[in-house]
């Protein structure tokens, strides 16, 4: 991560431009002596997070879905009204008792950080990434949604990024890595909350083998859907090796 810049994230991957305005609207609506006229201003109209599920495996906690809850978290309090929506549509289940992972993810939402039911929008369909994009652009409409910021880490944003532009051009991908963090303006009364963010965000780094191993998973799906843009390959792929999960 050397050489990261504040409000740069076009240095780590270029398809992450867009999402530099997520950072830039939150920082000048709290800025009302701003004049810049060119700067973009929060929709009205409220937007989403997008949390991109992950599968637990073998491994004794999920920490990178972990990572991406507590990320979404720390946005949605910095983000001025309209609050944006919470949504999170992966169907991998959690631990010895096979919970929903929608379940687990709404549960430390509401009762782990604290925000309203309201705003958490969870449904257990989804096997893949690729559906996952399809269930928010579904969910954009029906809801509304001014627009989607997709929640994933670095190894994994450029696919999801990808999969975005075919369905929902103008949606972002935000990373999940305690850089972001420092972007992040966050009430100075929730010391505690922002202490177990930004635990739970440095915790989620995969390791060197972790990120080496998901690189070459992203790369053989990457190579899959130039072949196969309907994802039935993915889709496949998705059922032989998440055999429990609810998705079709």
């Amino acid at each position: 991560m050397e050489g990261w810049r504040v409000g740069s994230l076009v240095s780590i991957l270029p398809t992450f431009q867009s999402s530099k305005n997520f950072f830039r609207m939150n920082i000048s609506s709290r800025n009302p002596s701003s004049t810049d006229a060119a700067e973009p201003q929060w929709p009205e109209t409220p937007s989403a997070l997008l949390i991109m599920g992950k599968r637990q495996g073998t491994k004794l906690e999920n920490k990178q879905l972990w990572g991406r809850v507590a990320l979404a978290a720390a946005l949605w309090y910095s983000a001025p009204h309209p609050k944006p929506y919470l949504i999170f549509v992966a169907s991998d289940i959690h631990g010895p008792r096979l919970t929903p992972d929608a379940q687990v993810v709404k549960m430390m939402l509401v009762e782990r950080f604290h925000i309203p039911g309201d705003y958490v929008i969870t449904r257990q369909l989804t096997n893949c990434t690729l559906l996952e994009v399809r269930m928010a652009r579904v969910l954009r409409r029906t809801y509304g949604l001014a627009h989607i910021f997709a929640l994933t880490h670095l190894y994994h944003a450029a696919r999801a990024q990808r999969y975005l532009n075919e369905v929902l051009p103008d949606a972002s991908v935000i990373p999940v890595h305690p850089a972001i963090l420092d972007e992040i303006q966050f009430p100075l009364e929730a010391t505690a909350l922002w202490l177990d963010i930004q635990a739970l965000v440095k915790d989620s780094q995969p390791s060197r083998w972790d990120t080496l191993r998901e690189t070459m998973i992203e790369w053989l799906l990457n190579q899959a859907h130039t072949l196969d843009r309907r994802g039935r390959f993915e889709r496949r792929l998705a059922r032989l090796l998440r055999p429990g999960a609810y998705g079709r």
